[in-house]
């Protein structure tokens, strides 16, 4: 962190705080009151600065009220960029030493729509050249040179730890012979006033309390919500047992090093009248955050000239006229672009009316036909959700289930009778049943005399809206199409493969003690097949089905191999290879037998 240094002084004593800075945060790490020395400050503060280690330390200086000239100036309401010139003209008028060379800087404590308050100071040139003459002569940079009580009076009022309110605040600080008022009103400073003190410590408390009535008197205000005293409780106790009893108001003392950071060194190193450094440890605190709330005549408030530029100025032409024609192109661009593509759309426009004509027609065609079909309910799967979700059977037993489909509201319903063992597992059958889409009324429940646990006798209405149809019907419908695609990828892979297909199919698991029956069809038999109930050979073809089994090996094959394979269905392949049939005795004897091998190609297929 920068190494920066506040000093001030006056004819008894020169005081300085040496502190490490940050924006947000300050670190004391050296502070003293040095008494004045006989050769004067030349010499004093060259001593202090070389045993301290401080040359070529950025330096900030506070000058007392008796260095500058001070003024409350009322101006009118004027924008802020013209106020320097303003002050300046009203303060060589209205202050006695200040002239056309003279430094003023101003501070604004009101601004209201009739006129501007405003806090004004004036230092002579001489003056200000002997500050910077003193701090160069002990090798210090001065940065700022401020108005002392005004430094105090920002540190205070830019505290966050300090409750201000809204009333009048009089911060006093006392030093060796003088005492420097100032009076805040709603977080900003109205007066500033300096008087000189007596020499004697018992007259001290009575002449301050007579100045502080002046001051109030002066600034409107006649009693304040707080006065802060400077320093330490033990060194004022004093002062606040007069102020406090004169002015009917709370005296609050205040330490300003127990505002900021201190090196733990120090703290026992500090004077004891700590409050005459309170200006220095507000000017580090509000050098880089609120310099706005302090008076520097090193850096005064001037009217901002600005000169002109002109390159800016052929900018400020040159920018909008070329900006002007690259939008007048882009525009003219955009239109052209804009006409091709209207003419796109209107041929595709046109182009597509016939289409859309055709396919709104069959959507009101579909919408027909779902109308009706929402009102038959897939019953099957109906009856299947309700047998999952219906109570086991040792609590209820269903006598009748009816299902009907209205045609006009497509609403289907299920009735259902039965009986229960209780009432509670009729509620059971209502909660389980029951859902977004299927709504149940009791059409009755009653209790019967009964010899078996079934007493409970109820009939259940369940309503199925014509919705719920149509989604279920419409998510078979995908998943059959998602079948289809599948199985048309499987066949587009096996096609791609170079081997044989017969090669490709694993031969079905069977046990080795079954025999295997091939069957040949001719084309007059498949009709046949396909119906169970009658028989698949006559007897007296033999030719349309033969069996040739072999008794040497457990797997007897065919005849004639190169007609039976092909011709095989895949109903029938299927059905011969699953493992729950059991064969039959005849698929077993040496002796084909016509009537055997029908009797048997008959069971197989069944």
């Amino acid at each position: 962190m920068p190494k920066k240094l506040a000093i001030d002084w006056d004819e008894t004593e020169l005081r300085f705080v040496a502190a490490q800075c940050t924006a947000t945060q300050i670190t004391v790490t050296d502070a003293a009151v040095v008494p004045m020395m006989p050769s004067g400050i030349f010499e004093t503060l060259r001593k202090t600065i070389a045993e301290r280690g401080l040359e070529k330390t950025e330096t900030l200086v506070a000058i007392g009220r008796g260095k500058a000239e001070l003024r409350e100036l009322q101006l009118p309401p004027v924008p802020d960029e013209e106020l320097p010139d303003i002050v300046r003209f009203q303060a060589i008028r209205s202050f006695a030493s200040a002239g056309e060379s003279a430094t003023i800087d101003y501070l604004v404590t009101h601004r209201s729509e009739a006129n501007v308050n405003a806090i004004a100071a004036a230092v002579a040139p001489a003056k200000l050249a002997e500050v910077k003459e003193i701090c160069s002569d002990a090798s210090l940079m001065v940065k700022r040179i401020t108005l002392r009580p005004l430094s105090a009076a920002a540190f205070y009022l830019t505290r966050p730890k300090l409750s201000l309110g809204s009333g009048d605040v009089v911060l006093i600080d006392l030093l060796s012979d003088d005492a420097e008022i100032v009076v805040a009103r709603g977080g900003k400073v109205i007066f500033v006033r300096t008087v000189r003190m007596p020499s004697g410590e018992s007259a001290r408390p009575r002449a301050l309390v007579n100045e502080l009535k002046r001051s109030l008197l002066a600034c409107g205000c006649k009693s304040p919500d707080k006065m802060v005293l400077w320093g330490r409780d033990s060194v004022h106790r004093s002062d606040v047992e007069v102020l406090s009893e004169a002015l009917d108001a709370p005296v609050e003392v205040v330490n300003p090093f127990d505002l900021v950071d201190v090196e733990a060194k120090l703290n026992d190193q500090l004077p004891s009248h700590v409050g005459r450094l309170a200006p220095l440890v507000g000017l580090l605190a509000c050098e880089e955050t609120h310099a706005d709330r302090l008076i520097d005549f090193l850096h005064p408030r001037e009217r901002v000239e600005e000169k002109p530029d002109h390159r800016r100025t052929a900018l400020l032409i040159g920018v909008p006229v070329a900006a002007a024609i690259l939008l007048g192109y882009l525009g003219y661009r955009k239109l052209g672009n804009l006409d091709a593509e209207i003419d796109r759309l209107n041929q595709a426009n046109a182009a597509m009316k016939e289409p859309v004509k055709e396919a709104e027609q069959f959507i009101a065609e579909t919408e027909k036909i779902d109308q009706f079909l929402d009102a038959d309910a897939i019953w099957l799967d109906k009856l299947r959700t309700l047998a999952e979700k219906l109570p086991p059977a040792e609590e209820v037993i269903l006598k009748s289930i009816v299902a009907t489909s209205d045609i006009r509201t497509g609403v289907s319903t299920v009735v259902l009778s039965g009986s229960a063992t209780s009432p509670s597992v009729i509620e059971k059958l209502e909660s389980s049943i029951r859902d977004e889409n299927h709504s149940v009324t009791i059409e009755g429940a009653s209790e019967q005399d009964a010899k078996n646990a079934y007493r409970w006798v109820f009939t259940e209405k369940i309503a199925i809206p014509p919705h719920h149809a149509r989604a279920q019907r419409y998510a078979g419908v995908e998943q059959a199409r998602t079948a289809s695609a599948d199985e048309s990828q499987d066949v587009t892979q096996s096609d791609s493969e170079t081997e044989s297909p017969k090669a490709d199919t694993p031969k079905a698991e069977s046990p080795a003690t079954e025999p295997q029956v091939a069957v040949t069809q001719t084309p007059e038999t498949q009709t046949p097949a396909t119906e169970p109930d009658s028989p698949a050979v006559q007897p007296d073809t033999p030719s349309t089905a033969s069996e040739t089994p072999e008794p040497e090996t457990p797997e007897p094959e065919t005849s004639e191999p190169e007609t039976s394979e092909p011709e095989t269905s895949e109903s029938e392949t299927s059905e011969s290879e699953t493992p729950a049939l059991e064969p039959t005795p005849a698929a077993s004897e040496s002796t084909p037998n016509p009537e055997t091998a029908a009797t048997t190609l008959t069971e197989v297929q069944s």
